[in-house]
């Protein structure tokens, strides 16, 4: 008899001990919604929730049709009350259980509640409660809107008094709503979200995203949404290219007040470039793109532009307006009408520079 056959040796003991052991710890009630007068158990991993059945079929159609179906089948209780196991987070049940007892008027679209309404959203969808989904893609909306006023108003309020560019400390990070979009099936978000995400480097972009400093999970894009994102910054930087071949370089107005035609003594023929000299100094401040550097705004088309506008009207570091971005005043307003337009056109590009197919945008 071989060692290996010889079971009077200890080996096979010693073989037992060096297995690990699978030990089953009973589920524990999560420190919330476990109401006494609850008829049903819901079971989510290591937690379980005891909420009242007849509420949750009253919203959700499929969790309806899965309580039923407990009565076909050999019954298992928790509590004394039969047990229905989901597939879901606790954290994510309790987020979205919470919001069918207590409704989701405390939430909102900033970062700090990004956790629960992002749970809400991917929940409501799956389980069909359409109230709760219209409430978060509302709550939502202001900051991954469908207007470009709307953008405009979220970009100001990403902007602290310095006139510096902060959303991270607000808004909830694009990468992180992009793939929640493509989770709970709203499209609608993706444009805006897909342009937040362009205006970072190829690299950031392709390497993911930590949700906090704390976070041992890295989140990245799906490679078919990376390679939208990076297709439609490249078209959004063509579009600023084009806007600033078309509409600065060289640029004069039938209506500037300099023109040759125009002037009635020497002064004002050596002032006839003025204007042209002024969109020049812009374009070369564009293609230096400082403004961006120091607002935290650079690779920024619809910021650009509309910097190119604001240029010839803002102060100076001595409180003046800087006299070589000044432009005659029927120039400057004709330039601004360009501008608008120009932003229009670009938000108005968006979905098919990022691959988004959408029923209507804005």
């Amino acid at each position: 008899m071989t060692l290996s056959d010889d079971f009077s040796t200890n080996r096979h003991v010693v073989d037992s001990f060096e297995r690990p052991l699978e030990i089953l710890l009973p589920p524990s009630r999560y420190p919330d919604l476990c109401f006494d007068d609850g008829n049903l158990a819901v079971l989510s991993g290591s937690y379980y929730f005891i909420i009242h059945r007849g509420l949750v079929c009253r919203h959700s159609a499929p969790l309806a049709t899965a309580i039923k179906d407990l009565d076909g089948k050999l019954p298992v209780f928790l509590e004394t009350r039969p047990i229905l196991e989901l597939s879901d987070s606790s954290s994510d049940l309790f987020y979205f259980l919470r919001a069918l007892y207590d409704g989701v008027s405390t939430l909102t679209y900033k970062i700090k509640d990004f956790e629960a309404t992002s749970a809400i959203l991917r929940l409501s969808t799956k389980y069909q409660v359409t109230h709760l989904r219209n409430d978060i893609i509302r709550i939502m909306s202001p900051v991954w809107p469908r207007t470009l006023a709307h953008w405009e108003f979220r970009e100001a309020k990403a902007t602290n008094q310095a006139g510096s560019y902060e959303p991270r400390s607000i808004y909830p990070h694009p990468l992180l709503v992009i793939n929640l979009a493509r989770e709970a099936k709203a499209p609608e978000f993706l444009p805006s979200a897909y342009y937040d995400l362009s205006r970072c480097s190829p690299s950031d972009i392709v390497m993911g995203h930590l949700a906090s400093p704390t976070d041992t999970e890295r989140h990245f894009l799906h490679d078919d949404d990376v390679m939208n994102v990076l297709r439609g910054k490249e078209q959004a930087s063509r579009f600023l290219s084009t806007f600033i071949r078309d509409h600065l370089e060289g640029r004069s107005s039938m209506n500037c007040i300099y023109r040759a035609d125009r002037a009635e003594n020497k002064a004002e023929m050596m002032s006839r470039r003025a204007c042209q000299a002024s969109f020049e100094a812009i374009t070369f401040e564009i293609l230096r793109d400082v403004n961006g550097v120091v607002l935290h705004r650079t690779t920024d088309p619809l910021f650009a532009m509309m910097d190119a506008d604001l240029m010839q009207t803002r102060n100076g570091p001595h409180g003046r307006i800087n006299v070589a971005f000044r432009a005659c005043e029927p120039c400057r307003l004709e330039f601004s009408a360009v501008v608008d337009a120009a932003r229009e056109e670009l938000w108005l590009n968006l979905p098919g520079y990022f691959s988004v197919e959408l029923e209507s945008w804005p």
